[in-house]
């Protein structure tokens, strides 16, 4: 019995629920529009450029797939596994959060052009993600929120992501180096991009009361955590 509710533990958020489909809609519309307003912040303040926009299809096609992989190899490990784990061992899904969050930061720091500012974004990142799942109980929204705000940021809008540079539709010019604009570690790591964050959080939080109704529930029924 022990080993069938461990197991449940980990596999119910991998399955499907009645919400499942609007939170993948809603959660890529969410970041495509944070990234976007990035984006459009970053050029009105000079940060960026456009030098031209192509669509490279092999490419475009290739970084799609990458970037659906990479979302959701990190959901899997970051929230499904660690985030459970943790909600299971301290009996509070904050304090768990904030530990996969922190993690999820320092592990970045590890990427070219990373900074302690880039790492901060990056655990917010967790935040983001880590509320997504605890409030759903399932993968489905925050993989949709980490594979959009990827996916637009660098494959559609050109700019590089956690310190890689992507063939972008937009072709950028970096006008910025800075802490302010992220510069070549991406939008994320600098100040335009943190607030978005907060703005990100705001957007989920008010779908998860919109869609269940509330904010108190947890990731998982306490029958449904591992012992």
């Amino acid at each position: 019995m022990r080993r069938k509710k461990t197991v449940k533990a980990f596999i119910s958020p991998l399955t499907t629920d009645k919400y499942s489909g609007k939170d993948v809609i809603v959660g890529v519309g969410i970041t495509t529009f944070a990234m976007i307003g990035i984006f459009i912040v970053s050029l009105l303040l000079g940060l960026v450029e456009v030098t031209g926009i192509g669509v490279n299809l092999k490419s475009l096609m290739y970084y799609t797939g990458l970037v659906l992989v990479a979302a959701g190899w990190e959901e899997l490990v970051f929230r499904c596994f660690l985030l459970t784990l943790l909600i299971k061992w301290f009996k509070n899904p904050w304090i768990a959060i904030l530990i996969t969050s922190i993690y999820f930061g320092y592990v970045h720091l590890d990427n070219d052009h990373a900074t302690l500012l880039s790492a901060f974004s990056n655990g917010l990142g967790g935040v983001m993600f880590g509320i997504a799942f605890v409030k759903t109980r399932k993968i489905w929204f925050p993989w949709a929120l980490h594979f959009a705000w990827n996916y637009v940021q660098a494959p559609i809008l050109g700019f590089p992501v956690s310190g890689f540079k992507v063939e972008g539709i937009v072709k950028l010019n970096l006008l910025d180096q800075t802490w302010f604009s992220g510069g070549l570690y991406g939008p994320e790591g600098g100040g335009v991009g943190i607030s978005f964050r907060f703005i990100v959080i705001l957007f989920i939080v008010l779908w998860i009361k919109k869609s269940r109704g509330t904010l108190k529930e947890n990731v998982l029924p306490s029958n449904d955590i591992p012992a």
